[in-house]
């Protein structure tokens, strides 16, 4: 009787006709996931023999060896996935798995994933067991004038593709821990706070729909993408405040205040059942919110300032009108590190309007 190789063990299967070695060894070498989640085994063939007597007992011994731990040479012919293939199956897992504890995947993540995916076209092509320690020293290398933000999402992106390889026997190491990951330091902040003389001469200009929206900004903190992404459905013009926002877990889903300087303007913007800031009834993406509103309203002013420069602003507004921290913490959607405050003081609606509305 013949006895069944134990789990996990390997075995023997003939490929078929029409080929010179017929007779292959394979071995476990992972799973591979579907586009449903299930899971289809993977093998690593360690050699090829011929149809003969003794072609068959030498791959008996080979996968014996090999089941020793006695070193053998592996066939350089098997179905070891690409980098971008292994990319794609970690890439749907880790978006999954953060679904199912958040809900919801940001777009920003999303992007900064595909951006770092990017820079690694250079092996993209590549079997992920071929793929040497100075391929990937390259690619950091070329990295170097980034920022630390970009080089960081690149080592994310390379470490846990790699390590997915690992985890599925693709690899038998993770070597990108010993890559060196160096990015261009700043040696002063990139964003800076609008002045008092720069935020009158938006007032003074206010009847420009571009500078409405730039002071919308600059009087709620909302970020970027918190504003390109606000619904209609979450604002309320007629009691003074919208929800939403992004990010961390203060800063989603948090009320923020609209101050009476801006109703109007938001009250302009405000339609059911659409984006706050909306063209042909689709939202902006950040280019084109860009290239139509926020850079025509710096250049009409011959001012300097990135998007992100409001929050710093309303931030600083609020601190020198003497705003209470803890709304200030809650109108930008910044976690409280002291406990007492963390658990046990909520603003209310009519404490963050009272404070925004000093500003």
């Amino acid at each position: 009787m013949k006895m069944k190789n134990p789990n996990g063990y390997g075995g023997i299967v003939d490929l078929g006709k029409n080929r010179r070695r017929p007779i292959a060894v394979r071995v476990p070498n992972g799973v591979k996931l579907t586009e449903d989640c299930r899971e289809i085994p993977q093998y690593k063939y360690l050699g090829y023999f011929e149809r003969t007597p003794q072609g068959k007992k030498d791959a008996q011994l080979l996968l014996a060896q090999y089941n020793a731990g006695m070193p053998v040479k592996i066939s350089s012919v098997n179905s070891c996935p690409t980098f971008t293939e292994c990319y794609d199956l970690w890439l749907d897992r880790h978006l999954k798995q953060i679904e199912s504890r958040k809900g919801t995947v940001s777009r920003q993540l999303s992007c900064s994933y595909t951006a770092a995916f990017k820079r690694c076209h250079s092996i993209h092509a590549k079997k992920i067991n071929c793929i040497k320690f100075q391929d990937i020293q390259d690619i950091a290398d070329s990295a170097t004038s980034m920022s630390s933000s970009t080089v960081n999402n690149l080592s994310t992106v390379l470490y846990s593709v790699f390590d997915f390889a690992r985890k599925q026997k693709y690899i038998d190491e993770n070597f990108i821990g010993d890559i060196e990951f160096n990015y261009k330091k700043n040696t002063e902040s990139i964003h800076d706070t609008f002045s008092e003389s720069e935020i009158e001469a938006l007032w003074e200009h206010s009847n420009d729909e571009n500078v409405r929206i730039v002071l919308i900004m600059i009087y709620t903190g909302l970020r970027i993408e918190e504003l390109l992404s606000m619904k209609c459905q979450n604002v309320f013009p007629e009691n003074r405040y919208m929800t939403g926002g992004m990010k961390t877990d203060a800063g989603k889903n948090r009320i923020i205040p609209i101050a009476r300087k801006i109703l109007p303007f938001v009250s302009e913007l405000y339609c059911e059942g659409s984006y706050l800031l909306c063209h042909d009834g689709r939202r902006y993406s950040r280019t084109l919110f860009m290239q139509s509103i926020w850079e025509p309203a710096m250049q009409s002013l011959k001012l300097n300032h990135l998007p992100h420069d409001t929050r710093y602003s309303c931030a600083t507004m609020m601190d020198r009108a003497g705003v209470n921290q803890n709304c200030i913490k809650e109108i930008l959607g910044h976690a409280k590190k002291d406990v007492t405050n963390k658990v046990y003081i909520k603003k209310s609606l009519d404490d963050l309007l009272k404070a925004i509305d000093m500003i």
